[in-house]
């Protein structure tokens, strides 16, 4: 089997300066599955036979700029012509520890293809093309379980020995499968207990992959739930058979709700600007989370759900990061993805919204509603609600930016005020009229806060 796809001019030529030298090699990985589904190839992984590292670094020297990084695990970082290629030796993997970083890494580049491809992950990460010949190598059946949609691991005895191979099937499957094989189900099951031997870091990393690679995100954290993992990340478990009220949530429990808010923030995170859409998509994976600990189990109602969801979101994110600015954006959607919609619907002042998007920009709460709204069985997430419209246009008139209080310390100093709490109380209320009345003019602001707090006493 050929595949025919465009390959970049100077990835030809060092296959051929490889070729000349008795070298083969074959593009592995993502890079392979991309060309097999006819989609741009995005990360160009090359694994090269017949020469050691040091034989490989001096030929790719010749094509422009290299690192040795990734010397430990036998790869050679090239840059050339605008592209980034990963060359690296065949190599085993021999498990010498606990968890993720338990392994000496032994380079072999006499290794045949089967045996090379024995230590990666799943079956469809495990075919091999060969760049001179561009014939697929297919040692364990991957393009079948690639046109069939099923994840597999691709050798029993080695994929246990590396549990963050578990949460790689979580982000991979939404994008690359629609099942897992039932025995890989398994595997992932007995490791378990291995969870805690891996970093946050990583675990980040693959969540991150989660929330922003992938169509529907629900696929993933559907599987873990399947194979046990929920539970090591216990304020998503607690989600599941939480019930809401079938009047408004005809969905079902909050698990359910969320895995449908899910989808709809991975459809509607386009819209955000980029640096907030890391932080919208963990917010609402995140924004019930304080259903579990105020449901009335009679009533079912969960007043104040959005206070008590930000402890539980602190924990959640601290499992993952230490990133303050990435965690306090998801703080700011679980405290308040309530509010825009309450506001809309009560034809809020405006500076209740002005507040409003001072803690939660309106450009996010607008889509924060809309996938919360929308997320049940039957409503068009791209349709957008009366009041995400709403949303919406007020978010234009304000701006993207924070609203700043015109008056000042420097103005009150002028005017011959000291710092002191006098000072704080006479700012304090000058925002509150510059936002309620939309005064701008910082003489007029300093009167009308003066006037206030004479007559407040």
């Amino acid at each position: 089997m050929k595949v025919r796809f465009e390959i970049p001019l100077t990835l030809q030529k060092v296959v051929g300066a490889l070729s000349s030298r008795g070298s083969a090699s074959y593009l592995v990985g993502g890079a392979v599955l991309d060309a097999l589904m006819g989609a741009p190839v995005k990360d160009w992984d090359v694994e090269c036979y017949g020469l050691n590292y040091q034989e490989l670094n001096d030929l790719l020297k010749g094509f422009g700029r290299t690192s040795l990084v990734g010397r430990a695990f036998g790869i050679i970082k090239l840059w050339a012509d605008d592209e980034e290629y990963d060359f690296s030796i065949p190599r085993r993997d021999n498990k010498s520890g606990v968890g993720h970083r338990g392994f000496t890494v032994e380079l072999d580049p006499t290794l045949d293809v089967r045996e090379a491809a024995r230590r990666r992950d799943l079956t469809i990460n495990s075919i091999y093309l060969n760049l001179s010949t561009l014939e697929i190598i297919d040692p364990f059946n991957g393009v079948g379980d690639l046109k069939d949609g099923i994840l597999r691991a691709t050798d029993p005895h080695t994929f246990v020995e590396d549990p963050l191979r578990v949460l790689r099937i979580m982000q991979i499957l939404p994008r690359k499968g629609r099942k897992v094989d039932g025995e890989t189900v398994e595997l992932c099951r007995s490791m378990v207990d291995e969870f805690d031997t891996l970093p946050s870091e990583r675990l980040m990393l693959e969540f991150n992959k989660l929330m922003m690679k992938t169509e529907k995100p629900s696929a993933g954290l559907k599987f873990l739930v399947d194979c046990g993992w929920i539970n090591k990340f216990p304020e998503l478990s607690a989600l599941i058979d939480t019930p809401q009220n079938p009047e408004y949530h005809p969905e079902g429990d909050v698990w359910t709700h969320t895995l449908l808010v899910m989808d709809n923030a991975a459809k509607l995170r386009g819209y955000l600007p980029g640096d907030w859409k890391l932080p919208y998509m963990y917010g609402m994976l995140c924004h019930d989370m304080g259903k579990p600990a105020t449901t009335d189990p009679v009533r079912l109602t969960a007043y104040k759900h959005e206070s008590a969801g930000v402890d539980v979101a602190v924990s959640f994110m601290h499992r993952l990061t230490n990133n303050i600015e990435l965690t306090e954006r998801v703080l700011s959607i679980v405290r308040n993805h309530m509010r825009p919609y309450q506001l809309a619907k009560d034809s809020a002042s405006a500076g209740a919204w002005k507040r409003l998007h001072n803690e939660l920009p309106l450009h996010v709460a607008a889509y924060v509603t809309q996938a919360d709204r929308c997320g049940n069985f039957t409503s068009d997430v791209m349709t957008f609600t009366p009041e995400t419209e709403k949303i919406l246009a007020l978010a234009d008139e304000l701006g993207k930016e924070k609203i700043h209080p015109v008056l000042n310390g420097e103005f009150l100093i002028k005017k011959g005020r000291k710092p002191g709490p006098e000072f704080k109380r006479i700012l304090s209320v000058a925002f509150d009229i510059q936002l309620d009345e939309g005064i701008e003019n910082p003489e007029l602001l300093y009167e009308k806060a003066m006037q206030k707090l004479k007559r407040d006493g």
